[in-house]
């Protein structure tokens, strides 16, 4: 039997952002909640968002409505959840409270889903190929990420899901060596670090070999630091 325990509403943690004057769409609330549209629905039909009203959407069909005040109020009242999924869908259910491993799964893929396309929004695919061609003409990373309006951190956070980007980076990348892919300097500590001082001063590299060295080194001092 599906249990019904008393869960705080899904809306108690946003109520700060609920402008009360405010009249919300589905897919508005669902933007507040970072739930998908469907699940909003699926709350208003389960009965969990009372007091909707219906409007003719600008693209046809009819759309849910509340006000600010509503959504408000609504946040201050526990409501009973049947932890029932063939009723329910399992993002919904985590937002409420369950966390089986259906549940907790969906809501993993919901959430890199939807950071995915935040992240596409910020770094389309024209971005990306100019910045790869910005690279290959050995401009630093840095530089180019500046040039096309995005952080270092997003082309290295894409390039850590993003398998076809992360090689074209790497190819595109070789071209920032400081000593040359022949040089036995080459992706060592020695080459990363660079030579700041002496006779023969010498840049830190962060072309490809130097950075797939760095990367192997962190990768060990983790594992290190974990058996410790």
């Amino acid at each position: 039997m599906p249990r019904t325990p008393v869960q705080p509403h899904p809306l108690a943690q946003y109520a700060d952002r609920i402008d009360p004057g405010k009249v919300y769409t589905l897919r508005q609330l669902a933007e507040l909640l970072e739930l998908a549209p469907s699940s909003v629905s699926g709350m208003a039909r389960y009965g969990w968002l009372p007091g909707s009203r219906m409007k003719p959407h600008r693209r046809g069909g009819r759309t849910y409505t509340w006000t600010g005040k509503q959504l408000r109020r609504l946040a201050g009242r526990p409501i009973k959840v049947q932890f029932d999924h063939e009723r329910y869908a399992p993002t919904t259910l985590y937002r409420v409270g369950c966390r089986c491993p259906a549940c907790v799964q969906a809501h993993s893929e919901d959430s890199r889903a939807r950071k995915r396309s935040l992240a596409e929004d910020a770094f389309p695919e024209e971005k990306r190929a100019r910045l790869v061609a910005l690279v290959e003409d050995a401009t630093p990373v840095a530089e180019a990420a500046a040039e096309v309006g995005v952080t270092v951190g997003e082309v290295y956070g894409r390039a850590t899901w993003d398998a076809l980007f992360a090689e074209e980076l790497d190819e595109a990348a070789w071209s920032l060596c400081v000593l040359g892919q022949a040089d036995p300097g080459c992706s060592t500590a020695s080459g990363y670090r660079g030579k700041p001082g002496g006779t023969s001063p010498r840049p830190a590299c962060r072309g490809t070999g130097c950075r797939e060295w760095r990367r192997a080194a962190s990768q060990l001092e983790r594992a290190e630091a974990a058996a410790a």
